[in-house]
């Protein structure tokens, strides 16, 4: 197995392991490393919420694993791997954004 193989998939159970511990976490998360979660009395219902969070970053660990497991050229894997990284964490932040917040978060 080449390097850029198994970084995809080291990358995809990193991202599965945050996504578990997403669905288990009794308090609200968040994808942004740098901000706050929203607070406990601004969402409708959190173990839905921390459950859809934990399945948005499920699909995108899977995404990497599914690159790494089923690439074998080691070039195509590599620019795979940057694409899913950079444009793909815009994607998963929007999903986050339109559709997880403004499904959980209190109308004011």
């Amino acid at each position: 197995m080449s390097v850029e193989r198994g970084v995809a998939i080291a990358i995809g159970f990193m991202m599965i392991c945050v996504s578990i511990y997403y669905y288990f976490s009794k308090k609200p998360v968040t994808i942004y490393n740098n901000s706050n979660p929203p607070r406990i009395d601004q969402i409708t219902n959190i173990r839905s919420y921390n459950h859809a969070t934990s399945r948005l970053m499920l699909i995108y660990g899977m995404v990497f694993i599914f690159e790494g497991l089923m690439i074998h050229d080691k070039l195509i894997c590599f620019f795979l791997v940057i694409l899913t990284v950079m444009p793909g964490i815009v994607i998963v932040i929007a999903i986050y954004e339109s559709v997880i917040l403004k499904k959980y978060l209190k109308r004011r």
